[in-house]
């Protein structure tokens, strides 16, 4: 299976935020043993780089970066895909080039703790919650 991560969960996990870190930990440590294959956007890891800035010094930012990469793949985003988030007419522009970016590694699914503003896309969506209690069964 492949999984889509959006930012917030990934912030969750790095920044280690409760209380959402143990359902977001779960979930990178399933892609980590290969059980789902995980997916963000080029976006999320500037973002998250940004935000862990403010919480770790820049050292512990980039080697929590670096060996997070080494966990998933990265989608790009480049004019093709901020254009077709243009062409979307999204209420969030922001999830409507997450969106664009995922679908080029085709997920079967979206993770995010913020499903609204994925609702009028074509793909299930799940809480980290709602994923992991998912993949239990």
């Amino acid at each position: 299976m492949r999984a889509f991560i959006d930012t917030n969960v990934v912030v969750d996990f790095l920044g280690k935020r409760e209380p959402f870190f143990k359902d977001a930990a779960i979930l990178f440590e399933l892609g980590k043993l290969g059980k789902v294959e995980i997916v963000v956007s080029s976006l999320t890891i500037v973002n998250c780089a940004y935000i862990l800035k403010k919480q770790f010094s820049k050292e512990v930012m980039l080697d929590k970066m670096e060996d997070f990469c080494q966990l998933l793949r990265i989608s790009p985003i480049d004019k093709s895909v901020i254009l077709n988030a243009i062409s979307l007419d999204s209420s969030d522009f922001e999830d409507a080039v997450q969106y664009v970016s995922a679908m080029l590694y085709k997920p079967d699914v979206i993770i995010t703790r913020d499903k609204k503003g994925f609702l009028n896309f074509d793909i299930p969506l799940f809480s980290p919650a709602e994923f992991v209690a998912e993949c239990r069964k």
